[in-house]
């Protein structure tokens, strides 16, 4: 200890804060391992050092895995059905701070010869067990003698068919693994070994070469790893170690999630963190170098853990997402979707994927992103009607995708990637390549993206819309005819995102708070527009010559409890209007008089009109103190979720006028085909497939 104080130069109460931590968690640390620290807090110290964090844990658990509940004769636990962990030594080269039996390290129990037999004359009775890991502690901190006498009886059992030995004694003690010790160990095969390496510095000539001659005595070499935080919860660190292993010749084997154990919840990350490794290795390097991810779990055993690839699957296919994001399509074998009509069209379905939101960016990032479940449902949609089409990802290489795909035409609900005019790069592209798409052009999309630009247009007709004023600084000047309330949003996203609850504000200080956010979070200007406080309502119109409109949507807040604001903001609109809500907030159609009916769809239509919309939208209106409908959104891509459950506002519409899901994807594409001249062609597609389904 004095070596590690005067080395590192600690101060007193580091000092105390290390001996405190002692007397609850003991500590050891050979010289070996104490020497690979470069710094203090490395990673290296990280794990072996006490830290006052051990104390502080208030949340797990001693025994999180039950191993105790599990133990039918002392030292051996039986948790699998084939498999039996057998505890044969109590001590190790050093002291792991996150060790999974920190409950046990370092107390003297003395494990007898009568112990070891006793356990082994279980494994002899139990002929289901094949398969016998030989722990501790660290079986190799055993005298050599001992060592051999625990292989050789269980060699000597008709049904142990696979020894494995878990250690770390090559990564924290290398000098251990001895010529002699070797010449053991290869006569007992087949024997496996697990190693436990978490991070590159780990990986020395010293240690190198202990593996090297384990790999020489015949013995396979797998790694064990924990996830850490701040020894090696990065991609980057991962796959270092990784390729480092496996130039030593130990394949990595286990990725863990870090146990609940008491004493460690300072190393534990998210599942997701995990995850995101798993998924930054998958396809940017060989699959020799990816270890399965696992949570180890009292009741359900080791449960690997894989990054979102299967979107979605049926009986019929399967749709997965590989490492690039791209969406590939697999059609099971029974069940074929080929173009079997030489004058089907060929359709893509272009859509942006949601995702998980990475660090640093909002959580409602992908918030006007889709499902997989949502382009499939419009792609059997199409296929009922007879045409083929295709699910194509709008990634960055969205581009040559069309190039290649000779598609005929497009079903759009892609929002675009980047830019306050994304809604009109998948339009942009389509008309440069001369493949005609469902849903409203170039300058449409953009605009009704723009919600300034939306206000322009609509008070240029006379179609009211709130006050509004747009900053570009947080410390603009505020227009002195805006009154408060305001309402603060992005200027250019929908599906609600960027408007919270604490979008409302009711003074200046307020105002420049969010603005200042706004413009911090979604790299744009932000909205600021007069709160109206009457009744709110969306409203979908479909098709063209002329437009038809849907069921008017009220959205109703009084079911919200008692601080939530009453409009439709993102956790409105997505936390507390959800399946599991008994309490429904939409009412459709909406229970108003038949003169605000016809206001409502009055302006909706001039506002249709107005932005030059086409075969759909959803625009969203509010009251003002007059009675009079203001729009306050327009959305030329309207959500069309399938489930009714999930209460998206335009197919909810459509829903309530009688539609099925079917008919109101085949409407808008039929609407769009009609507007592109290609009403023939698709008229003698679907009376192939409806003659051919009689």
């Amino acid at each position: 200890m004095k070596q590690l104080y005067s080395r590192f130069n600690l101060s007193n109460k580091e000092i105390k804060d290390i001996e405190r931590v002692k007397r609850r968690y003991p500590m050891k640390v050979n010289s070996y391992y104490l020497s690979l620290i470069k710094e203090k807090n490395d990673p290296i110290w990280k794990q072996c050092i006490p830290s006052i964090e051990e104390l502080n844990d208030t949340v797990n658990e001693e025994d999180p895995l039950h191993e105790e509940s599990h133990t039918p004769v002392p030292f051996l636990v039986h948790r699998y059905p084939d498999r039996a962990l057998f505890l044969v030594s109590n001590k190790c080269a050093m002291y792991c701070r996150f060790c999974t039996r920190k409950r046990k390290v370092g107390r003297q129990v003395d494990i007898t010869k009568e112990h070891l037999l006793n356990a082994m004359n279980y494994i002899k009775d139990h002929k289901e067990i094949r398969d016998v890991i030989v722990s501790g502690g660290d079986p190799l901190m055993l005298k050599d003698s001992l060592l051999e006498f625990i292989l050789k009886k269980l060699r000597a059992i008709e049904h142990v068919e696979i020894i494995r030995i878990g250690t770390r004694v090559p990564c924290s003690l290398p000098t251990r693994v001895t010529k002699h010790l070797c010449n053991i160990l290869k006569r007992y095969h087949p024997l496996y070994m697990n190693l436990h390496f978490e991070h590159p510095l780990e990986i020395t000539p010293e240690s190198s070469r202990a593996c090297k001659m384990l790999a020489e005595a015949g013995i396979p070499l797998g790694n064990q790893c924990i996830v850490l935080k701040g020894v090696n919860d990065s991609p980057e660190v991962m796959k270092e170690l990784f390729h480092r292993l496996l130039k030593i010749r130990v394949k990595p084997y286990y990725m863990y999630q870090a146990d609940q154990v008491k004493g460690t919840d300072h190393f534990r990350t998210s599942v997701q963190e995990g995850m995101d490794i798993i998924e930054n290795l998958t396809g940017f390097t060989s699959g020799l170098c990816i270890p399965q991810y696992i949570i180890d779990s009292y009741g359900g055993g080791k449960i690997p853990v894989l990054p979102d690839y299967v979107q979605y699957k049926n009986r019929e296919k399967i749709i997965l997402k590989n490492f690039e994001g791209k969406i590939i399509e697999y059609t099971n074998p029974r069940i074929k979707t080929e173009k079997t009509e030489k004058d089907a069209l060929k359709i893509a379905v272009v859509f942006n994927l949601k995702k998980f939101p990475e660090k640093d960016i909002p959580d409602d990032f992908y918030a006007e992103f889709d499902e997989i479940t949502v382009p499939q449902a419009i792609k059997q949609a199409l296929e009922k009607q007879g045409h083929y089409a295709e699910l194509v990802e709008a990634d960055e290489d969205f581009y040559e995708k069309m190039k290649a795909g000779n598609y005929d035409f497009v079903f759009n609900i892609a929002e675009g990637l980047h830019g306050e005019s994304r809604e009109s790069q998948i339009p942009a592209i389509l008309e440069m390549l001369k493949i005609p798409y469902t849903g409203s052009g170039i300058l449409t999309q953009a605009v009704t993206l723009d919600k300034k630009r939306t206000k322009e247009i609509l008070l240029y007709h006379g179609i009211a819309t709130p006050k509004y004023q747009l900053f570009a600084h947080w410390n603009q000047k505020i227009d002195s005819n805006l009154s408060f309330p305001l309402i603060v949003k992005p200027n250019a996203e929908g599906s609600s995102k960027g408007i919270k609850n604490n979008s409302l504000v009711f003074n200046e200080e307020e105002l420049k708070e969010r603005v200042r956010t706004v413009i911090k979070d979604y790299k744009q200007p932000a909205l600021a527009e007069e709160f109206l406080e009457g009744r709110e309502f969306t409203v979908g119109i479909i098709g063209n010559n002329p437009p038809r409109v849907l069921p008017i949507v009220e959205i109703t807040f009084d079911y919200l409890p008692e601080g939530i604001q009453k409009f439709d903001s993102y956790e409105v609109k997505w936390y507390w209007d959800n399946p599991n809500n008994p309490i429904d907030p939409i009412v459709c159609p909406a229970k108003i008089t038949r003169d605000l009916e016809r206001k409502i769809k009055n302006t909706a239509l001039k506002a249709y009109a107005a932005l030059g919309c086409v075969d759909l939208c959803r625009m969203d209106l509010r009251l003002d103190n007059r009675g009079t409908p203001n729009v306050i959104d327009v959305n030329a891509l309207p959500g069309l979720m399938p489930d009714p459950k999930e209460n998206s506002r335009f197919p909810k519409s459509c829903f309530t006028a009688g539609m099925s899901y079917d008919e109101i994807i085949n409407t808008v594409f039929n609407e769009a085909v009609k507007r592109n001249g290609l009403a023939t062609a698709v008229k003698k597609v679907q009376l192939n497939a409806n003659s051919s389904n009689i």
